[in-house]
């Protein structure tokens, strides 16, 4: 999965309006140990389903536009670059006001190109991200557990929506967008975005998630939080806010940490199995599950295959199809914490 010393770029999980990664950060990753539940990301595959088929019809409809703006760019590159070549090479000596005209000619093409090129671009991303977002909310909400559904591309969670959860401290900075409001088996109004959320340090912003976060309600009214995290590889980013919470539960998969001594009455073995079910795989990094009172914060640190938007390569749907599988297991964790 990994090549000893190849970089990664941990934050290639969230982009920007661009496509682009946020703030990126280099590390050196070794070669770890091949995990049994890795997903064959090269394997053959089909879009089966209207939904899926039409994200690969936006994409290639966005690429065109892009591949068009860039022959243009380039034109108007060459065109401004001689114009300043033959202003400053036959003008500057013969006709010095007609040789700065020029110069100002050639520099407000580059200026007007680049700045309605970039609103251009920007209209058409919007377009492409509504398609790709309005997809795949209907392609992994349909489910019967699933009602109410409804998608906000532009929605964002506030600091408060992601701090409340107490899985990460020293949080800078808080990424979202796609917000869709959802009702899992019809009594739990739930919340869940892109999300993407970094710390400073002395020399650079550090990611601390990149995933979905969901958020639901529970009928927990305990004051101690508990926080269940199931491991990951390399590209895991597990909770660091967890130094003054016991180790209560600690398996090859899970941990759960928590001051409750009595957190066996609320991760119960029910919860425990449906959370158990989550595969973190080289799809699904890792998970952590902050159970607070009133409220559960669910995050699902999905790798670039699923959260990087499809731009040059072709869209392959097998991220989004283990995605759609994940969601019932969330509902079940979700449903379980309220019984």
């Amino acid at each position: 999965m990994f090549k000893q010393q190849e970089v990664k770029n941990k934050n290639e999980g969230f982009v920007d309006e661009k496509g682009q990664a946020i703030e990126p950060v280099q590390e050196v990753k070794k070669e770890e140990p091949k995990n049994p539940d890795d997903v064959d990301l090269k394997a053959e595959f089909k879009y089966e389903n209207e939904h899926l088929e039409n994200i690969e019809k936006g994409r290639i409809e966005f690429a065109k536009v892009i591949k068009k703006e860039n022959v243009v760019k380039w034109i108007v590159s060459i065109l401004s670059i001689s114009l300043l070549f033959v202003s400053i090479l036959v003008f500057k000596n013969i006709h010095p006001a007609l040789c700065y005209s020029m110069i100002g000619v050639a520099t407000l093409m580059i200026v007007a190109f680049f700045f309605f090129s970039k609103k251009f671009n920007n209209s058409k991303m919007r377009v492409y991200l509504k398609q790709y977002y309005g997809d795949m909310n209907a392609y992994v909400f349909d489910n019967e557990r699933f009602v109410d559904v409804n998608g906000d591309i532009e929605g964002k969670i506030s600091n408060a929506e992601f701090n409340d959860s107490r899985l990460y401290k020293n949080v800078t900075t808080v990424g979202s967008r796609n917000i869709v409001n959802f009702k899992v088996d019809g009594k739990y109004e739930c919340k869940m975005c892109d999300c993407a959320a970094q710390m400073n340090t002395t020399k650079k912003l550090e990611p601390l998630f990149i995933g979905k976060y969901i958020i639901a309600p529970n009928n927990y009214e305990g004051e101690d939080d508990i926080i269940v995290y199931l491991t990951g590889n390399s590209r895991a980013l597990p909770p660091n806010n967890v130094e003054t919470l016991n180790k209560a539960f600690n398996s090859k998969k899970m941990i759960i940490y928590t001051n409750n001594k009595n957190y066996e009455s609320v991760v119960n073995a029910k919860v425990r199995k449906s959370i158990s079910e989550l595969v973190t795989n080289n799809i699904l990094v890792d998970a952590s599950i902050s159970v607070t009172k009133g409220h559960t914060y669910i995050g699902l640190g999905y790798d670039d295959c699923l959260m990087v938007l499809p731009l040059q390569n072709k869209f392959n749907p097998i991220p989004m199809n283990r995605f759609k599988k994940d969601m019932p297991i969330v509902a079940d964790i979700i449903t379980n914490l309220n019984k």
